[in-house]
């Protein structure tokens, strides 16, 4: 298998882990700048072979489903969602009772 095909095999399953389309897209454009100028440090300055550069900067990376899943948590943290949508109920609850207060305070 060739470097270029092992890269975007590493990609793809890295990314089926990330739901929204452009940040997928950002990390995928990401990863590829990070492998290949890894590689390219390993090919120029370490003496690898190309195939063997991309090989060791794939490695380095690790598990490419762990990396997908931490790249998906690190972007959608669940605590902090949950934290969001219970400020925006709680402006809301405010809203409301002002507005009602508002109402029924000139009638």
């Amino acid at each position: 298998m060739s470097p270029d095909e092992r890269t975007i095999r590493y990609i793809r399953q890295v990314c089926r882990h990330l739901f929204w389309p452009p940040y997928r897209i950002r990390v995928r454009r990401e990863l590829t700048d990070h492998i290949f100028s890894r590689a390219e440090y390993l090919y120029s300055s370490r003496g690898f072979s190309w195939e063997q550069a991309v090989i060791r900067s794939l490695q380095m990376l690790g598990d490419p489903d762990e990396l997908g899943k931490s790249l998906r948590r690190a972007r959608f943290p669940l605590p902090a969602l949950i934290c969001l949508a219970l400020t925006g109920l709680i402006w809301a609850a405010i809203t409301a009772c002002s507005v009602y207060l508002l109402l029924h305070l000139f009638v």
